[in-house]
Protein backbone atom coordinates (compact mmCIF):
# COMPACT_ATOMS: atom_id res chain seq x y z
CA UNK A 1 0.00 0.00 0.00
CA UNK A 2 2.88 2.37 0.74
CA UNK A 3 4.17 1.86 -2.82
CA UNK A 4 0.74 2.84 -4.10
CA UNK A 5 0.81 5.94 -1.95
CA UNK A 6 4.23 6.87 -3.32
CA UNK A 7 3.07 6.31 -6.87
CA UNK A 8 0.00 8.45 -6.32
CA UNK A 9 2.04 11.13 -4.58
CA UNK A 10 4.29 11.29 -7.63
CA UNK A 11 1.29 11.73 -9.86
CA UNK A 12 -0.07 14.47 -7.62
CA UNK A 13 3.21 16.31 -7.68
CA UNK A 14 3.32 16.31 -11.47
CA UNK A 15 -0.21 17.56 -12.02
CA UNK A 16 -0.65 21.24 -12.86
CA UNK A 17 -3.41 23.23 -11.18
CA UNK A 18 -6.16 23.68 -13.76
CA UNK A 19 -7.77 27.06 -14.34
CA UNK A 20 -11.56 27.14 -14.34
CA UNK A 21 -12.38 28.49 -17.80
CA UNK A 22 -15.16 27.74 -20.24
CA UNK A 23 -13.59 25.64 -22.97
CA UNK A 24 -14.12 26.04 -26.69
CA UNK A 25 -15.36 23.08 -28.72
CA UNK A 26 -12.00 22.99 -30.52
CA UNK A 27 -10.03 22.27 -27.35
CA UNK A 28 -10.90 18.80 -25.98
CA UNK A 29 -8.37 18.90 -23.17
CA UNK A 30 -9.64 22.25 -21.93
CA UNK A 31 -13.19 20.95 -22.10
CA UNK A 32 -12.23 17.89 -20.07
CA UNK A 33 -10.54 20.15 -17.52
CA UNK A 34 -13.68 22.24 -17.28
CA UNK A 35 -15.81 19.17 -16.62
CA UNK A 36 -13.51 18.23 -13.75
CA UNK A 37 -13.54 21.77 -12.33
CA UNK A 38 -17.34 21.94 -12.42
CA UNK A 39 -17.61 18.46 -10.93
CA UNK A 40 -15.20 19.35 -8.12
CA UNK A 41 -17.48 22.17 -6.99
CA UNK A 42 -20.66 20.11 -7.39
CA UNK A 43 -19.39 17.06 -5.50
CA UNK A 44 -18.01 19.24 -2.72
CA UNK A 45 -21.29 21.10 -2.40
CA UNK A 46 -23.79 18.25 -2.67
CA UNK A 47 -21.82 15.09 -2.05
CA UNK A 48 -21.60 12.13 -4.38
CA UNK A 49 -25.28 11.04 -4.09
CA UNK A 50 -26.54 14.57 -4.73
CA UNK A 51 -24.84 15.08 -8.11
CA UNK A 52 -26.21 14.04 -11.49
CA UNK A 53 -24.17 14.05 -14.67
CA UNK A 54 -26.85 16.02 -16.49
CA UNK A 55 -26.22 18.91 -14.09
CA UNK A 56 -22.50 18.89 -14.87
CA UNK A 57 -23.27 18.65 -18.58
CA UNK A 58 -25.68 21.57 -18.41
CA UNK A 59 -23.18 23.87 -16.71
CA UNK A 60 -20.37 22.96 -19.10
CA UNK A 61 -22.70 23.27 -22.09
CA UNK A 62 -22.44 19.70 -23.38
CA UNK A 63 -24.57 16.57 -23.42
CA UNK A 64 -24.27 13.82 -20.77
CA UNK A 65 -23.13 11.51 -23.57
CA UNK A 66 -20.08 13.70 -24.14
CA UNK A 67 -19.16 13.41 -20.46
CA UNK A 68 -19.28 9.63 -20.87
CA UNK A 69 -17.00 10.03 -23.89
CA UNK A 70 -14.36 11.72 -21.73
CA UNK A 71 -15.09 9.62 -18.65
CA UNK A 72 -16.23 6.13 -19.73
CA UNK A 73 -16.71 5.17 -16.09
CA UNK A 74 -19.38 7.84 -15.80
CA UNK A 75 -20.10 9.55 -12.52
CA UNK A 76 -17.68 7.49 -10.43
CA UNK A 77 -14.77 8.19 -12.78
CA UNK A 78 -15.54 11.90 -12.92
CA UNK A 79 -15.75 11.97 -9.13
CA UNK A 80 -12.37 10.27 -8.84
CA UNK A 81 -10.84 12.81 -11.23
CA UNK A 82 -12.32 15.65 -9.17
CA UNK A 83 -10.81 14.16 -6.01
CA UNK A 84 -7.43 13.74 -7.75
CA UNK A 85 -7.48 17.39 -8.78
CA UNK A 86 -8.51 18.58 -5.32
CA UNK A 87 -5.73 16.55 -3.71
CA UNK A 88 -3.14 17.71 -6.24
CA UNK A 89 -4.00 21.33 -5.54
CA UNK A 90 -3.73 20.85 -1.78
CA UNK A 91 -0.41 19.03 -2.09
CA UNK A 92 1.00 21.95 -4.06
CA UNK A 93 0.16 24.46 -1.34
CA UNK A 94 3.03 23.36 0.89
CA UNK A 95 6.19 25.45 0.59
CA UNK A 96 9.34 23.38 0.98
CA UNK A 97 11.57 25.61 -1.13
CA UNK A 98 15.04 26.58 -0.03
CA UNK A 99 14.46 30.30 -0.39
CA UNK A 100 12.97 30.85 3.08
CA UNK A 101 13.87 29.77 6.59
CA UNK A 102 11.90 27.13 8.51
CA UNK A 103 10.82 29.88 10.89
CA UNK A 104 9.10 31.62 8.00
CA UNK A 105 7.83 28.55 6.17
CA UNK A 106 6.18 26.80 9.10
CA UNK A 107 3.70 29.56 10.02
CA UNK A 108 3.08 30.24 6.33
CA UNK A 109 2.28 26.61 5.60
CA UNK A 110 0.06 26.31 8.65
CA UNK A 111 -1.79 29.45 7.62
CA UNK A 112 -2.26 28.21 4.07
CA UNK A 113 -3.85 24.97 5.19
CA UNK A 114 -6.01 26.72 7.75
CA UNK A 115 -7.25 28.94 4.92
CA UNK A 116 -8.53 25.71 3.36
CA UNK A 117 -9.76 23.94 6.48
CA UNK A 118 -11.56 26.74 8.29
CA UNK A 119 -13.84 27.66 5.37
CA UNK A 120 -13.74 24.78 4.31
CA UNK A 121 -12.94 25.10 0.61
CA UNK A 122 -14.36 22.75 -2.01
CA UNK A 123 -11.06 20.96 -2.46
CA UNK A 124 -10.64 20.55 1.29
CA UNK A 125 -14.11 18.98 1.52
CA UNK A 126 -13.28 16.41 -1.15
CA UNK A 127 -9.92 15.68 0.44
CA UNK A 128 -11.26 15.09 3.96
CA UNK A 129 -14.21 13.02 2.76
CA UNK A 130 -11.91 10.87 0.67
CA UNK A 131 -9.55 10.41 3.60
CA UNK A 132 -12.39 8.68 5.44
CA UNK A 133 -13.86 6.93 2.41
CA UNK A 134 -14.33 3.18 2.17
CA UNK A 135 -13.22 3.43 -1.47
CA UNK A 136 -9.55 2.44 -1.69
CA UNK A 137 -8.86 4.60 -4.75
CA UNK A 138 -10.31 7.74 -3.22
CA UNK A 139 -8.58 7.16 0.09
CA UNK A 140 -5.25 6.51 -1.64
CA UNK A 141 -5.22 9.98 -3.20
CA UNK A 142 -6.12 11.62 0.09
CA UNK A 143 -3.44 9.71 1.99
CA UNK A 144 -0.94 10.58 -0.73
CA UNK A 145 -1.74 14.24 -0.10
CA UNK A 146 -0.77 13.82 3.52
CA UNK A 147 2.36 11.97 2.44
CA UNK A 148 3.31 14.87 0.17
CA UNK A 149 2.88 17.31 3.06
CA UNK A 150 4.91 15.01 5.32
CA UNK A 151 7.76 15.02 2.80
CA UNK A 152 7.62 18.81 2.67
CA UNK A 153 7.69 19.04 6.46
CA UNK A 154 10.65 16.67 6.58
CA UNK A 155 12.51 18.72 3.98
CA UNK A 156 11.88 21.91 5.91
CA UNK A 157 12.80 20.61 9.36
CA UNK A 158 15.31 17.85 8.65
CA UNK A 159 16.59 18.55 5.15
CA UNK A 160 15.47 15.12 3.87
CA UNK A 161 12.25 14.03 2.17
CA UNK A 162 12.25 10.49 3.59
CA UNK A 163 12.72 10.64 7.36
CA UNK A 164 12.93 7.58 9.64
CA UNK A 165 9.61 5.76 10.13
CA UNK A 166 9.04 7.19 13.61
CA UNK A 167 9.49 10.76 12.35
CA UNK A 168 7.30 10.10 9.30
CA UNK A 169 4.59 8.77 11.61
CA UNK A 170 4.96 11.89 13.76
CA UNK A 171 4.59 14.27 10.82
CA UNK A 172 1.67 12.26 9.46
CA UNK A 173 -0.09 12.56 12.81
CA UNK A 174 0.74 16.24 13.16
CA UNK A 175 -0.98 17.09 9.90
CA UNK A 176 -3.95 15.02 11.04
CA UNK A 177 -3.96 17.09 14.23
CA UNK A 178 -4.15 20.26 12.15
CA UNK A 179 -7.12 18.83 10.23
CA UNK A 180 -9.04 17.76 13.31
CA UNK A 181 -8.26 20.84 15.37
CA UNK A 182 -9.31 23.14 12.53
CA UNK A 183 -12.56 21.23 12.06
CA UNK A 184 -13.41 21.49 15.77
CA UNK A 185 -12.42 25.17 15.75
CA UNK A 186 -14.81 25.76 12.85
CA UNK A 187 -17.69 23.70 14.25
CA UNK A 188 -17.46 25.39 17.65
CA UNK A 189 -17.05 28.85 16.03
CA UNK A 190 -14.11 29.60 18.32
CA UNK A 191 -12.90 32.36 16.01
CA UNK A 192 -9.47 33.02 17.54
CA UNK A 193 -7.40 31.92 14.58
CA UNK A 194 -4.11 33.22 15.95
CA UNK A 195 -4.56 31.03 19.01
CA UNK A 196 -5.14 28.01 16.76
CA UNK A 197 -2.05 28.75 14.66
CA UNK A 198 0.09 29.12 17.79
CA UNK A 199 -1.33 25.89 19.22
CA UNK A 200 -0.47 23.94 16.06
CA UNK A 201 3.05 25.38 15.93
CA UNK A 202 3.57 24.51 19.59
CA UNK A 203 2.47 20.90 19.00
CA UNK A 204 4.73 20.54 15.96
CA UNK A 205 7.77 21.89 17.80
CA UNK A 206 7.07 19.73 20.85
CA UNK A 207 6.75 16.65 18.66
CA UNK A 208 10.04 17.40 16.92
CA UNK A 209 11.79 17.97 20.23
CA UNK A 210 10.47 14.69 21.65
CA UNK A 211 11.60 12.77 18.57
CA UNK A 212 15.06 14.36 18.62
CA UNK A 213 15.47 13.44 22.27
CA UNK A 214 14.99 9.72 21.62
Amino acid sequence: RRSLHREVAGMLGSMAVAKAQRASRSDPEARRDQMIDVALVAFADRGYPGVELKEIASEVGVTPNLIHHYFPGGKSELHLEAVKRACAQLAEIHDSSAEATVGDKMPTNISRYLDEALVPTDRWKLYTRSLRSADDDLRAYAIATRQAVVEGMALNHLGIANPPPAVRALFFGLFGFLEDAAEEWRIESIGDREKLENLIMTVILAGLAATAAE
